[in-house]
């Protein structure tokens, strides 16, 4: 595909610096910090992008343009929007998109997401997205992407890469419901390279003896202190600081 989907519209400096804000809250007594309290929907949303992740990886999709592609995508973030605790369960996600099951399948979510962006991809900038994909799913329904029929013919069975897979969309929906944050916000504090370092250096460690609904959180505390503390200092937002 010729659109990089890595070259998103970049978020504005003020959703930085509250992104910034929220994560320094702990060690700055300034910040009113709301505890986010944890439900049983949250850990079967993390769940479900994790399943959709690990789901891609089988199919033969690298995670280093699977990420990006759909972090920064429209269907990340009515996903987002459905996933959100302030929305419940995502119930009308598929009247949102006109695309019937939607969610009764990772691989139906990715066949979307690859279709999605191939209509979007030859849209004008005057043409009207949503009603744009409505007019093509209803000419010619729901093809299969040209970008996921070059995929091998077989899945991906490499036990690492699955486990890396599904534990990157877990931490991902984790991080994306503690701050109440999109997909494309997240996405841009943690690209999928520093994610890959992070897993490697858990896999070493004693925290991958445990459940990763137990350890998830402290996961996600740990990647929020690295961005606050190390990553984005050196990125020149001390001004936040």
């Amino acid at each position: 595909m010729s659109r990089d989907p890595a070259k998103s519209r970049p978020l504005s400096e003020n959703v930085k610096r509250m992104m910034w804000l929220e994560r320094a809250a702990p060690r700055n007594q300034n910040v009113l910090n709301a505890q986010r309290v944890w439900t049983e929907n949250d850990t079967i949303y993390c769940h479900k992008q994790a399943n959709l992740f690990m789901e891609a990886a089988a199919m033969g999709l690298p995670m280093s343009s699977f990420v990006p592609l759909y972090m920064t995508s429209q269907l990340a973030g009515v996903i987002d929007y459905n996933f959100s605790s302030s929305n419940g369960a995502g119930h009308g996600l598929s009247e949102l998109l006109k695309i019937p099951a939607l969610m009764q399948n990772p691989r139906s979510i990715i066949e979307s997401l690859y279709w999605i962006e191939e209509i979007l991809e030859s849209a004008k900038e005057t043409d009207n997205k949503s009603i744009l994909l409505a007019h093509a799913y209803e000419a010619e329904r729901k093809h299969t992407p040209k970008a996921l029929l070059a995929l091998p013919k077989t899945e991906n069975n490499h036990v690492d890469e699955l486990s890396y897979a599904y534990w990157l969309g877990y931490i991902y929906r984790c991080e994306c419901i503690l701050h109440d944050e999109s997909s494309r916000m997240v996405y841009s504090a943690f690209t999928e390279d520093l994610m890959r370092k992070a897993y490697q250096q858990i896999v070493s460690g004693p925290m991958m003896q445990r459940n990763l609904s137990d350890c998830a959180k402290e996961i996600c505390a740990d990647l929020d202190r690295l961005l606050v503390e190390e990553i984005w200092p050196q990125r020149k937002h001390r001004k936040y600081m």
